[in-house]
């Protein structure tokens, strides 16, 4: 049997629940608001996402809760700008 080791952080922003979700098994990394799922990374571009935030510990591959509270406010601000929107369509 396969153990999941997901790490989730959940934050209240605007109004809004968002969490991020990551497992350290796959390297998946998910960002959901309200429940939807909003964005998708795999390796390696969910560890470049994490450390682009965090900087080079862990090269991304073992977040902290810190580390993708982060990674979950800059996300959720690059959607509410018109360009982030303009990349979603």
């Amino acid at each position: 049997m396969l153990r999941t080791d997901l790490r989730r952080v959940t934050a209240q922003l605007d109004g809004m629940l968002v969490c991020a979700e990551y497992s350290e098994q796959t390297g998946q990394l998910c960002l959901r608001q309200d429940g939807t799922l909003v964005r998708e990374w795999f390796p390696p571009h969910s560890w470049t996402a994490i450390a682009s935030v965090a900087g080079a510990r862990h090269w991304g591959t073992r977040p902290t809760d810190d580390d993708l509270l982060a990674l979950l406010r800059n996300e959720m601000t690059l959607l509410r700008t018109p360009q982030g929107n303009a990349s979603q369509k």
